[in-house]
């Protein structure tokens, strides 16, 4: 199981790395709706992709913070399908946890603890997949760590 997240989060990755991702508020897709921008490993507000509006920057499993990549700004780090506050990889540092499409809180995978779920490229509030739970639409496939930075934003009381 673990070699097959392993290897979905390459391809995903992969994937990301040469493709720009719009991020839309809720079941939107509209310009005017548009809350991110991913692209080249760097999560931008709104539809910009100015290094003014740069929130993180995604690189080897460190989130940081706007467009640094110095471990003085590093604010998670993703590691074996868990999210740990700073550079920490420790399991009392776990701030969440990715498991079948799903994201926990914490070291959790008890359905109590779901505080998201994607699918079909879509973010859902808690277990569930219904459009009136839709936080936030993709506009191509995100990877784990992507999603895992835009939970931690938006879990942090902003989103974008």
């Amino acid at each position: 199981m673990k070699k097959l997240f392993l290897l979905l989060s390459l391809i995903f990755a992969a994937a990301a790395l040469h493709a720009e991702i719009r991020i839309y508020k809720g079941n939107s897709t509209s310009s005017f709706d548009c809350i991110g921008t991913y692209s080249q490993r760097k999560l931008y507000r709104g539809n910009s992709t100015s290094s003014f509006d740069c929130q993180f920057t995604l690189q080897n499993g460190k989130i940081y913070k706007g467009n640094s990549t110095s471990s003085f700004d590093c604010a998670a780090t993703c590691y074996h399908g868990k999210l740990y506050k700073g550079s920490s990889t420790s399991s009392f540092d776990c701030l969440a946890t990715y498991y079948n499409g799903k994201f926990y809180k914490g070291d959790s995978t008890s359905s109590f603890d779901c505080i998201a779920t994607y699918y079909n490229k879509r973010l859902y509030k808690g277990n569930s997949t219904s459009s009136f739970d839709c936080i936030m639409t993709f506009s191509g496939e995100p990877s784990a760590e992507l999603i895992f930075c835009l939970i931690f934003h938006y879990y942090r009381g902003s989103l974008l």
